[in-house]
């Protein structure tokens, strides 16, 4: 039976020497969620895997605005947060208490739909990643990130979270209560001028395409409008209009998009009626 090397590197240096020395052989785990549950199910046996727990990206802290979160942070110290803000909420939401323990904010970028929940509302917050590689460190935006992945030799160290302008709205439709994967995953951020007029609007969408997605035109559909029947209506219309949710054993592809504009239409009336 062949064995698995084990590195538990104690810096981001020491774990980017690592992925510089042995490339794609080396499997990353930040809690180990996404790589046990391939190992349990006989999809990856892993010769070389490297844990990021001890290397130092752990921490949770503010600077000048931005929200820093280490990507090897426990999901359950983010639900934990006092922010009140979409991500805590989402956050709260994943999975349950064991799985928030164990899986960490980095790792959960990596989770492919139904799942990677965090994506939705650090896409309607703008967040960056500050990724590391032999060539030093550099930040990118997370829309960026997901439609081009990380280099052999590249490591996301942080996630970095702008202070949230406006109002937001996180939802989710799962088969269960809790403890379940998305069927749909919706965050809004609005922000309205004093006259009420939208002035800036993410929409942001969890299980309705490969990776989470912006639904842009229904944002557009809202820019200088009001949020009232008539504008969410034809913003919800347009998101599940440029959505491309896949069929599976939770829910079809189009039960997904119908829910998708029940769920983006909820989302903005919340927003709507808090403001």
């Amino acid at each position: 039976m062949s064995t698995t090397a084990f590195f538990v590197p104690r810096t981001v240096e020491q774990a980017i020497d690592l992925k510089r020395e042995h490339g794609k052989n080396l499997v990353v785990m930040g809690g180990g969620t996404i790589v046990m549950g391939l190992v349990h199910d006989g999809l990856l046996f892993p010769k070389l895997a490297m844990s990021l727990a001890r290397a130092g990206m752990s921490d949770v802290r503010g600077r000048d605005g931005w929200l820093e979160i280490g990507a090897a942070t426990p999901i359950a110290r983010i639900a934990a947060l006092k922010g009140a803000t979409t991500l805590e909420r989402a956050a709260g939401m994943l999975g349950g208490p064991a799985l928030r323990t164990l899986a960490t904010a980095g790792g959960n970028l990596f989770a492919k739909a139904p799942y990677g929940d965090l994506c939705v509302p650090l896409l309607a917050m703008d967040a960056e990643l500050e990724i590391a590689g032999a060539g030093g460190r550099h930040t990118v935006p997370l829309e960026q990130f997901l439609s081009r992945r990380l280099k052999n030799d590249e490591l996301v160290v942080s996630i970095q979270v702008p202070k949230a302008q406006g109002r937001g709205a996180y939802l989710k439709l799962g088969r269960r209560q809790a403890n379940t994967p998305s069927v749909v995953a919706v965050a809004v951020q609005v922000v309205l001028n004093a006259g009420g007029l939208c002035t800036d609007v993410r929409i942001a969408l969890g299980a309705a395409a490969p990776q989470a997605v912006r639904a842009k035109k229904a944002e557009a559909a809202l820019i200088g409008r009001r949020l009232e029947d008539v504008s969410i209506k034809a913003a919800a219309e347009s998101a599940l209009a440029e959505c491309n949710p896949a069929t599976d054993s939770l829910a079809s592809a189009w039960y997904r998009r119908e829910m998708v504009g029940v769920f983006v239409h909820r989302a903005l009336d919340e927003v709507g009626r808090s403001t």
